[in-house]
């Protein structure tokens, strides 16, 4: 990875660096966790001027604002020379909504610092990520600014399914690197649980279950079917039984799919009304090598022989979403400089994992060729998408440290993988 003398000497700039900015991190770190970014309805215009008015602070210029809807914008900044390898440091810049806010213990856009930890709407998912990436490019613009080129890319709509976001980007063209690491949280039970090499995919499907529809009272006089019963019954059955219909090969690093039956259901009418129509929705995560029309195929047969044992089940699939799974080799040059970072920061190179669920990776792995590190940054997945959000409160400096050592080795070292 370059002269030794050389990398110890530009190592120890860029950490002193960005140990002159570490009440700078945490200020900027809840100046975007108290603007609001909720998708959907989706808005990401105020969070992305607050991200350029930080860079413009400290020199960086030349951010690029794409977007194929004025009020979702992306970014995407180039620090550093085009002399070599592009490393791309990605995360989105909106949240989940809030949900229910008496069940928040402090306002959600209110980020206050609790027994070591920063609270707040989007301070896991991603928003310190975010500071961290920030904060990396400018450490490096200012430290380091010969070593190569890091991208910044800060994207809108993530939480909704990316249409504004890394998938118009990378299906416009406006994303290219030579590899990429998204900064979303990677831990379950600790903080910096692990280096996720996969991105799961999601297969998102509906089951339509037809009954009859007629007056209530009469349901005990005429043969008539009970839709939301017969749903009922076919929840409980795929629950037990639809992962040993898939065709699948087990990972090392994720053993299995996931499937979560009934994530939505409606059923019915009113009363008076004997339930003719039912529904519900399935969200079923997937392995590398799994594809939709396998994944469709399976679960139409599974839905045959549900309907051969009960001739009454009337049930059909709607198929609404597949978002494949993706994966970077575990020797890849990227990925060693994340762990050598790693080592260097945490004290420890994290293990080799796979993100539970999906991530931006596919459109940057997939669609545009960049090999992508689908999930390393900090907090914990679990607070994600919950009330009371919250992660340790230097979770930004230390991503920032990370990022930058990751960014500073794999930007020097010999080209070869990746």
């Amino acid at each position: 990875m370059g002269a030794p003398g050389r990398l110890d000497a530009l190592e120890a700039r860029l950490l002193g660096t960005l140990d002159g900015f570490e009440a700078e991190l945490l200020r900027f770190t809840r100046a975007l966790v108290a603007t609001p970014s909720v998708n959907p309805p989706g808005d990401e215009r105020a969070v992305a001027l607050l991200v350029q008015e930080e860079l413009s602070r400290y020199g960086v210029s030349g951010v690029r604002v794409l977007s194929g809807e004025p009020s979702r914008p992306n970014l995407i900044v180039d620090i550093g020379p085009d002399t070599g390898r592009t490393l791309v440091l990605a995360g989105h810049l909106d949240t989940k909504p809030a949900g229910a806010l008496d069940a928040w213990e402090h306002d959600p856009w209110d980020p206050v610092t609790v027994d070591g930890e920063l609270w707040g709407l989007g301070s896991a998912d991603m928003k310190s990520a975010v500071a961290g990436i920030v904060y990396a490019g400018i450490a490096l613009k200012h430290a380091c600014p010969e070593v190569g080129r890091l991208r910044l890319v800060l994207t809108a709509d993530e939480e909704a399914g990316s249409i504004h976001g890394a998938k118009w980007l990378a299906e416009n063209g406006h994303l290219a690197g030579d590899a990429a690491i998204i900064g979303e949280p990677c831990g379950i039970t600790r903080e910096w649980e692990s280096i996720d090499l996969i991105s799961r995919g999601a297969a998102l499907f509906r089951i339509r279950v037809k009954g009859t529809q007629t007056h209530s009272s009469v349901s005990d006089l005429l043969p008539v079917v009970n839709a939301t019963v017969k749903m009922a019954g076919l929840i409980q059955r795929l629950d037990a039984g639809l992962l040993e219909w898939l065709h699948f090969a087990p990972h090392p690093l994720v053993a299995r799919p996931t499937l979560n039956v009934g994530v939505m259901a409606q059923a019915g009418v009113f009363y008076g009304v004997y339930p003719g129509t039912a529904e519900f929705a399935c969200d079923l995560r997937t392995l590398p090598g799994m594809s939709r029309d396998q994944v469709a195929a399976d679960i139409e047969a599974f839905l045959a022989d549900a309907r051969a044992q009960d001739p009454q089940l009337d049930a059909e699939l709607d198929f609404e979403v597949w978002v494949p799974a993706t994966e970077i080799d575990s020797d890849h040059a990227v990925v060693v400089a994340l762990q050598f970072a790693s080592r260097r920061v945490l004290g420890e190179a994290p293990p080799l994992a796979g993100f539970p669920g999906a991530t931006d990776a596919p459109h940057f792995q997939l669609t545009a060729g960049i090999p992508t590190v689908a999930a390393f940054g900090p907090g914990l997945l679990p607070r994600a998408h919950s009330p009371n959000e919250r992660l340790d409160a230097t979770g930004a400096a230390t991503a920032a440290r990370i990022y930058a050592l990751a960014a500073l080795h794999y930007l020097v070292s010999p080209a070869g993988n990746g």
